[in-house]
């Protein structure tokens, strides 16, 4: 029995044919498939809504009624508590066991991590975040996750106004570059310049569990509204 394989024109029309859909077909798919940092940001807003969630709702760790009978809405309760042998809450100090970090204390003990956590706040002069003016003081836990994204959490006390803020910076790729987060004033140039593909973003804690990203970071917002249908 012949056998007959393909002659070279048949073979050339395949490859012209290939090459037709590869030009006509690549492009929608890059305009459709979100980008690598769009899908951790999104992943690092599920990770933080559900643990919050988790936090707020733990009897044991934030009660509705404190010890003298007073109602709380949630992260506002800052009696100490006991969780792994350690105890978070407590008095409003500076001390790193104050009342005011009762939470991201509680919140980075729950989180898995890669490695040691630094709790030597940065200066002013950092690239990482501007600690506030000197009417305030705060209290931070900075980390790595497993999958390789750097946590940043503040809890920062604004003496003037008495005031607490819970802040969660996250670098969705690390240390790797370009360490930009959209409306952030202390960034160098290059990174206001930037238009997409930010790497960093933050999320504010509010003490009723409710997860907020700053108006100003409109692609992280936009980040966390990726169809799943299109990451999975």
């Amino acid at each position: 029995m012949n056998k007959r394989g393909f002659t070279l024109t048949e073979l050339m029309i395949a490859l012209t044919v290939m090459g037709i859909i590869c030009v006509t077909v690549l492009p929608a798919i890059v305009r459709t498939a979100p980008a690598k940092n769009k899908i951790m940001m999104k992943q690092a807003y599920y990770t933080t809504t559900t643990l919050v969630s988790d936090l707020i709702n733990n009897p044991n760790l934030y009660p509705q009624v404190d010890s003298e009978g007073n109602m709380k809405v949630g992260f506002d309760n800052t009696e100490e508590v006991e969780y792994a042998g350690e105890t978070y809450g407590g008095a409003a100090t500076n001390d790193g066991n104050g009342a005011y970090a009762k939470f991201i204390g509680l919140f980075s003990a729950h989180l898995n991590k890669d490695g040691e956590i630094e709790t030597t706040c940065p200066s002013s002069s950092s690239e990482e975040e501007a600690v506030p003016d000197d009417s305030t003081w705060q209290y931070c836990r900075i980390f790595t996750s497993p999958n390789g994204m750097k946590w940043s959490l503040y809890s920062v006390y604004t003496t003037a106004s008495g005031e607490n803020t819970n802040t969660i910076v996250v670098d969705v790729n690390g240390n790797k570059e370009p360490n930009c987060m959209q409306g952030d004033d202390s960034a160098n140039q290059e990174c206001k310049d930037r238009e997409e593909d930010f790497d960093r973003f933050s999320m504010e804690i509010k003490d009723d569990g409710t997860v907020t990203i700053p108006e100003e970071q409109t692609w992280a917002r936009e980040a966390i509204q990726v169809s799943s249908s299109i990451t999975k």
